[in-house]
């Protein structure tokens, strides 16, 4: 339960986390939107000001009275134009806003200055600046363009709230798939831990029993208690052998560095089986080398660390398979890849536990109930090796009937 509780309180913190991060991203980008939109919309009302701003000064500027229609340029449609002298209201062109009973009320201390400002229902934009004796307001209504800015952020809402949802679901996704492999770290952490004590808790006891045995047995001489002391001896070599391929793989893992060179195949092959050759015949057991490639056949490996792969499927078959049983090391060339096949017809290994294979120190209750010797080690092993090496790794076994290894390995490995 506690595991569960720590895996689900994590998970919750980096679905949190992730979904915070993509609402401030979210926020950041509305803002940055509605102001670039904002300015491009306004932008071309304020050109329009200031262009017709400067028209009208320059028209002043020659000595034409501002207060006379005829010499002043046409206006645009858009554009609503107030004219204040001493005696009040000059001019104002015809609009649906403003007459001379009811004028703009421009923010104070705005002269000259392009300000947005309310008048009834409507929003207006505009400039005000005095040329002698006169006051000139230039207006635009901005209602259309206050609605379209609106709409913007009525549609970055909504769209703002669905990728919030969006990002919460896709987070719980990612955090759930992120949280898989520590999950699984974690659980073979427990698997290793009560595996390798239980494979070193039974040498441990044997040693120990045979101690408290000697113990009482101060007269005795060496020779009446050899069987015990080569009992222990027996055990201690394979606790010497459990550290050993502990140190070889943890090396394996860390380390990973490969020694490529160019050898022949055939020459490879004998190497590996000459040995089990004789094997199988003191085991009463038979042992065929299938070559499904030419004699000179030349591939560029890391010969020590590929014989060793081999050899570990080899040695589990041998291990697994009874007397009279069949093992099969077959070589078969593909082109580019080279397959090698170990086949037996031993007991086989449950379709649940196939997957727990490669962990270290597993090994199945049937083979603990069996008493095969053992460590679990070796295919823990293989598959370090074969990650180093891109080495494909096929596994199929029923029970009571066999298992078959496969290794699709490069010809040339880089």
């Amino acid at each position: 339960m506690r595991k569960k509780d720590i895996f689900f309180k994590t998970k919750r913190k980096v679905t949190v986390l992730s979904t915070v991060i993509v609402f401030l991203c979210l926020l950041i980008f509305a803002i940055i939107t509605k102001t670039l939109y904002t300015s491009i919309v306004f932008s071309h009302i304020d050109k329009q000001l200031m262009d017709e701003r400067n028209v009208y000064t320059n028209v002043l500027s020659r000595g034409i009275d501002g207060r006379d229609w005829r010499g002043i340029p046409k206006l645009p449609p858009n554009i609503i134009m107030v004219v204040q002298g001493g005696n009040g209201v000059a001019l104002v062109n015809q609009n649906y806003y403003f007459d001379s009973e009811n004028l703009p009320d421009f923010p104070e201390n705005t002269e000259d200055k392009i300000v947005t400002f309310t008048s009834g229902d409507y929003t207006f934009r505009g400039i005000k600046f005095h040329f002698n004796d006169l006051k000139i307001s230039l207006i635009i209504n901005v209602d259309s363009e206050i609605q379209s800015v609106n709409q913007l952020m009525s549609s970055i809402v909504l769209s703002f709230i669905i990728l919030i949802i969006i990002a919460l679901i896709l987070s719980y996704y990612l955090s759930s798939k992120i949280m898989k492999p520590v999950k699984e770290a974690y659980d073979k952490q427990v698997f290793f831990v009560q595996d390798a004590s239980h494979e070193m808790r039974t040498p441990l006891a044997v040693i120990r029993g045979k101690l408290e045995l000697l113990a009482n047995k101060w007269g005795d001489t060496i020779d009446n208690n050899f069987d015990h002391i080569s009992k222990m001896m027996s055990e201690v070599r394979g606790l010497e052998k459990l550290n050993s391929d502990l140190l070889l793989l943890s090396k394996e893992d860390v380390d990973g560095s490969v020694n490529i060179t160019e050898f022949s195949l055939d020459e490879f092959i004998t190497d590996v089986s000459e040995f089990y050759v004789d094997l199988a015949e003191i085991q009463e057991k038979s042992f065929d080398i299938i070559r499904k490639l030419d004699d000179n056949t030349k591939v560029n490996w890391d010969y020590n660390k590929i014989k060793r792969m081999i050899i570990i499927l080899i040695e589990n078959a041998f291990k697994y398979t009874k007397e009279d049983g069949n093992i099969q090391l077959i070589f078969e060339d593909l082109g580019k890849n080279i397959k090698v096949t170990v086949k037996d017809n031993g007991i086989g290994i449950k379709e649940e536990e196939q997957e727990r294979i490669f962990d270290r120190f597993f090994r199945s209750a049937d083979v603990r109930v069996k008493s095969i010797s053992g460590s679990g080690i070796g295919l823990s092993l293989l598959k370090s090796i074969a990650k180093t090496l891109d080495i494909k790794v096929k596994l199929t076994s029923k029970i009571a009937e066999g298992t078959e290894f496969n290794l699709l390995i490069p010809r040339i490995i880089k």
